[in-house]
């Protein structure tokens, strides 16, 4: 199911006139999702753990279940998030999804129990779906066509960009002041994220919410999309469980908290190099072949850091972050590429909302393993394991010219 101007026989040198007139859209759309839930909760939860351990007695289980709790919560949102953009536009959806963000960072700073813990980060999860890349990306893709890869590769560099400063940040004010500090200072940089949503997305819906739900309609009874989800869901499933387990893996091997932040730091640096790479490759070539590297590479990292420890740890981390931003990357192009526009706030957000209950899967049997044989060796070998099954179905999607419902 596609139309002649996803193909990606346009995709040339860059399209000079797109990005002249769209590089503002581009620009505020990656400081948005960089300052969304995506780049700011992800990336930073682990840096907690031990801490709330201490004070609020955390285990490791209730860690891993709370960050699921979030996850399944917010894709049960999704659904009404792309019914909510096609009706009412990025803007406002964004807008509200920052605002709901810094307000659930400030409740978590005045957290009293595990119990508290988890029913904050659950509503964290369903009230600030609309500040995930969804609105940004919809809003990217419709200004951009023969470009479209390399812009949804620069938007989604934001949440790379946030994965490599914000970490290091925050493990500074944890150890220097504590841990309610760190989730005030993430508070505040939730905050900021209402001006680039109020000041660089579009207004109004940008089509009819009846006739982009047909559209969808269409989309969602097709073979292909399955597959797509089903590939996505599958990869997500097998290493994001590593992202909030990633620091407490290094803490529980005897690393200082800032050794382990900056280490975390380099995830986010490794995101932003795949995510323009793969961004600037998916206008040339096979999306598809892209996931399927990403998941061998990925499981190369998980057996090589399962094997060698952490002196491996710098490897496991760029492995890692090559992995999240190519997922992060491809599901935004191959929905644009392969269905109809019209159809893509929905199309996103439904995948969108299936890989973040994988990722929130992903960390609960991650964390259980490493409960039942006493650390984190079992986890990533599982992880290098499962990585193969979303390669395979990466290879099984269609090449972009003859695809077809």
């Amino acid at each position: 199911m596609t139309t002649g101007e996803n193909e990606p026989g346009a995709a040339g040198a860059i399209a000079p006139s797109e990005f002249g007139r769209g590089w503002r859209i581009v620009l505020t759309s990656a400081l948005g999702v960089g300052l969304g839930v995506s780049g700011l909760l992800t990336y930073n939860v682990g840096l907690f753990a031990r801490d709330l351990a201490g004070d609020i007695a955390l285990s490791r289980t209730a860690f891993g279940a709370a960050f699921f709790g979030s996850t399944l919560a917010m894709a049960a949102a999704m659904p009404l998030v792309g019914r909510l953009i096609d009706r009412f536009g990025p803007r406002a959806m964004a807008a509200l999804g920052a605002l709901m963000l810094s307000l659930g960072f400030l409740a978590l700073s005045q957290v009293w129990s595990a119990g508290a813990y988890v029913l904050i980060l659950v509503l964290i999860g369903l009230l600030t779906a609309t500040s995930t890349p969804v609105p940004y990306t919809r809003a990217v893709s419709a200004a951009f066509n023969r470009s479209r890869g390399l812009a949804l590769g620069l938007t989604q560099v934001g949440i790379g960009l946030a994965a490599a400063i914000v970490p290091p940040l925050i493990a500074i004010i944890i150890t220097r002041y504590g841990w309610r500090e760190g989730f005030l200072a993430l508070s505040a940089l939730a905050a900021l994220g209402i001006f680039p949503a109020l000041f660089g997305l579009p207004g109004r819906a940008l089509l009819a919410a009846r006739a982009a739900g047909e559209h969808y309609g269409a989309v969602r009874s097709s073979r292909l999309y399955r597959l797509q989800y089903l590939a996505f869901c599958a990869m997500a499933f097998a290493f994001a469980g590593m992202l909030p387990h990633f620091v407490p893996m290094l803490r529980e091997a005897g690393m200082p908290v800032q050794q382990a932040g900056a280490l975390a730091g380099l995830i986010g640096l490794s995101v932003i190099v795949t995510r323009i790479l793969v961004g600037w490759l998916a206008d040339r070539i096979e999306p598809a072949w892209l996931g399927c590297a990403s998941c061998l590479m990925c499981g190369t990292g998980c057996a090589v850091l399962a094997l060698g420890g952490s002196a491996m740890a710098p490897l496991g981390a760029i492995a890692l972050g090559a992995a999240m931003g190519a997922e992060a990357d491809l599901i935004g192009i191959l929905t644009a590429r392969y269905f109809p526009l019209a159809g893509y706030s929905r199309a996103y957000a439904a995948q969108y909302g299936g890989f973040m209950v994988a990722a929130g899967l992903s960390p609960l049997w991650m964390g259980k393993l490493a409960d039942m044989t006493g650390g984190y060796t079992s986890a990533l070998l599982a992880a290098a394991g499962l990585l193969l099954i979303p390669a395979t179905l990466f290879l099984l999607l269609p090449r972009l010219a003859t695809s077809s419902s």
